[in-house]
């Protein structure tokens, strides 16, 4: 195997200094060694700045779709278009400034990154904490306001740099070593809030209310300011953690595309930028090992922008083991396809498809000889099935087509009653070659404000071994819609077993195909067997739109005492109410629902 060294090509790690160059220069000469390679990061920081990063033309899943704003990628690990290729990075830390996809791996087979810590110098994603809070008794103040002034103490981690203008906080990131201007700024609450209480290890989304009602704000000292309010009324939220951050995923945090046999080991993810680490239109990804968690004693308390791990239109397997996830802004892990909507059909033995959701759009869904499955929008219920043949549509690397709609040959003509659906646009079409076998085992989720997992693939689906500390939404969640995420398809196989649920409050399991109701059945069957939950609310599934769960040896618990009526309810078609056993320390229920 031969070894190249970033070291060897300018990289020299702790100097501060860029490592664009040396990075670029590395990868060049792993291509030119051809397969069998090993790139060396030795130990220490390699800092990045988007100035001399790589850059391409890529559209990405639930991303920014089509927007031209976004077009272009900056990725600060750029592995393209090599095969059998090692990563060895123990001890070494991927530094990131600005707004970057920090490692992307593209038209590749065989990769294995092993190692790599990846971090962000300013984090996208602001935690501010309320040191103190209270009330300055100044009777009557001279704006006539009884009872003085409520004020909180607030700091900020060390990593992110701020501005106290007269009655506003200006965040911004670190400046460019170009011209000195920071890559990007906001103010006070930016666009979007999370709240995590470390006191019971919960997040939710809520509104930040440390900047309504300011009357002045003083800054302390570099990590700290303090705000006070026109208002005597005392905050009750010392401790907590408000997240704030702006909406747009302009880039993937890091990148498997139009690749095969992808591995990440031994991992730690302080912080992701933009939208996770995605999986699209690749096979066979492997993450073990993996912690996605920001650094301990830094005030930071919030792992991602978005998801963790999100996936679309993968084939093969999909495989996630003895991984940590803590802390992100939305799923930890989402794996799906992507519906598209049928916008007409201009010949017997054509489509015209559309991308719906203003996500996601740009980027293939389809090559010739996979298998297509149109469905009925409003009960997704399959109308016909076919190979395609040929595809007019977007390259997902440039913007010389529509980015929004393709054309897709068939292998045989449209039956007159399946065209005339298509004309009516009622129906939705699903690739469903790229569907993956999935596995995750063995896995800890905590500080989630979504669900923990969210899958929709018509394959075998194993989720064993794993614990659900306190998530805030159900924790597993099964859907597949054709009028909003587009997100497909049917399940027909999902095992979850022997995992632990803690302080559930929204259900271990939800099953929600967005369909009208009483529309036939859309998922296959279910099966819980031997997991140990432990509920905050009686609420335990929410089901519907699914033809069998079968739950067996389920150990169930209370987190506390038991609620009156002592009773664990199952939401579906026919409402299960489950009578609460008064003397068993540990009851046990076995369930089997059908439906026709």
């Amino acid at each position: 195997m031969t070894t190249i060294d970033v070291t060897d090509h300018g990289a020299v790690p702790d100097s501060g200094h860029d490592t664009a160059d040396a990075l670029r220069a590395a990868l060049a000469a792993v291509r030119a060694a051809g397969p069998g390679t090993q790139l060396l990061l030795p130990p220490g920081r390699y800092d990045v700045w988007p100035e001399r990063a790589e850059k391409r033309e890529l559209y990405v899943t639930n991303t920014v779709g089509a927007d031209p704003d976004y077009r272009i990628k900056t990725i600060g690990l750029l592995v393209e278009g090599v095969t059998d290729l090692e990563i060895v990075a123990d001890g070494a830390t991927l530094m990131l400034h600005g707004k970057q996809t920090a490692l992307a791996i593209i038209d590749s087979r065989h990769v294995t990154v092993r190692g790599l810590e990846v971090d962000w110098a300013v984090p996208t994603v602001i935690d501010v904490t309320v040191e103190d809070a209270g009330v300055e008794d100044t009777g009557v103040d001279g704006a006539g306001v009884e009872g003085g002034r409520a004020w909180r103490l607030l700091s900020v981690p060390a990593t992110n740099p701020f501005e106290v203008d007269g009655t506003h906080v200006e965040w911004q990131s670190d400046p460019s070593p170009v011209d000195g201007l920071p890559y990007w700024s906001g103010q006070d609450g930016l666009q979007y809030s999370q709240v995590y209480d470390p006191r019971t290890r919960r997040t939710r989304r809520d509104h930040c209310p440390v900047f309504d009602d300011v009357d002045s704000i003083e800054r302390v000292d570099e990590r700290r300011f303090r705000v006070t309010y026109r208002t005597a009324e005392a905050p009750s939220d010392r401790g907590i953690v408000y997240q704030l951050r702006d909406i747009e995923r302009d880039h993937p945090g890091m990148l498997v595309l139009d690749s095969a046999d992808v591995t990440f080991e031994d991992l730690r993810i302080r912080y992701l930028h933009g939208f996770g680490l995605v999986g699209q239109n690749s096979e066979d990804l492997v993450i073990n090992r993996t912690v996605f968690r920001p650094p301990a004693g830094t005030g930071r308390v919030t792992g991602g922008f978005a998801d963790f791990v999100n996936t679309s239109g993968m084939s093969g397997r999909v495989t996630i083991t003895d991984c940590e996830f803590d802390g992100p802004h939305d799923d930890p892990i989402n794996i799906h396809g992507a519906y598209l909507a049928v916008a007409g059909s201009p010949e017997a033995d054509r489509l015209a498809l559309e991308y719906r959701h203003d996500q996601t759009a740009g980027f293939p869904q389809y090559a010739p000889g996979d298998r297509i499955e149109l469905v009925r929008r409003d009960t997704m219920e399959t109308v016909f099935e076919d190979v395609v043949v040929e595809v007019d549509g977007p390259t997902g690397r440039d913007h010389d087509h529509a980015l929004d709609r393709m054309v897709v040959r068939l292998g045989s003509e449209l039956p007159a009653a399946v065209r005339a659906l298509a004309e009516t646009e009622e129906l939705g079409a699903e690739n469903t070659t790229r569907t993956p076998e999935v596995t995750i085992t063995d896995c800890t989720f905590r500080n989630v404000p979504t669900r923990a997992i969210l899958v929709t693939t018509r394959q075998p689906v194993r989720i064993e071994r794993c614990t659900f500390d306190g998530i805030t939404m159900p924790v597993i969640q099964i859907a597949g819609d054709t009028t909003f995420w587009w997100e497909s398809g049917p399940v027909r196989d999902v095992l979850i077993a022997d995992n632990t649920f803690s302080g559930v409050t929204a259900g271990v399991l939800q099953i929600v195909p967005g369909t009208i109701p009483n529309a036939p059945p859309v998922h296959g069957t279910v099966r819980l067997e031997r997991n140990v939950i432990e509920l905050e609310e009686p609420l335990l599934a929410e089901l519907y739109g699914v033809r069998q769960v079968e739950a067996r040896s389920n150990t169930l618990r209370w987190k506390g005492a038991a609620p009156e009526p002592a009773a664990v309810v199952i939401e579906s078609e026919a409402t299960v109410g489950l009578d609460w056993p008064t003397t068993a320390d540990e009851p046990r229920i076995d369930v089997v629902l059908r439906q026709a």
